[in-house]
């Protein structure tokens, strides 16, 4: 049996975390060689000294997302990519000697909803990146 034999048996949800497994891979390829990687016209990139209050800080290397209704997604770093997914804000610990740092999530919906992924750093946003476009992905990845 092919691959693409195989492909047509799986599922759409199989389907859709191994394309984001692949770009997240893509992503972190793309971030070694540029040093960053360049926002899609559905995507609000911005960074941030700052979006936590510091009573709530956490210690470490993390990865938030925040949406209010179900996502998926992959996040990691150069030793390897998980799938994740959930519904409304998750903060995920990633190993506090991660080097570089991707992750993205798609909104499971057609709502105009603003979805947000942040890596931080010490409870500091490091990198940001939002969309509130239906079924919408938003990406980051960042050197630490």
């Amino acid at each position: 049996m092919s691959f693409l034999d195989d492909w047509k048996e799986w599922s759409t949800a199989k389907k859709a975390i191994s394309i984001i497994v692949v770009c997240c891979l893509g992503l972190i390829i793309i971030a070694l060689i540029t040093g960053g990687g360049t926002p899609d016209a559905n995507t609000d990139a911005s960074v941030s000294d700052s979006n936590v209050d510091t009573a709530d800080q956490a210690t470490g290397v993390q990865v938030r997302v925040i949406y209010d209704g179900k996502w998926q997604g992959a996040v990691g770093d150069t030793s390897s990519m998980n799938s994740v997914s959930g519904s409304g804000e998750e903060t995920i610990d990633l190993d506090d000697d991660a080097y570089i740092v991707s992750a993205n999530a798609q909104k499971q919906d057609g709502s105009s909803k603003t979805l947000t992924i942040q890596i931080l750093k010490d409870g500091n946003v490091i990198e940001e990146s939002s969309t509130d476009s239906a079924y919408g992905v938003a990406s980051v990845s960042s050197s630490l």
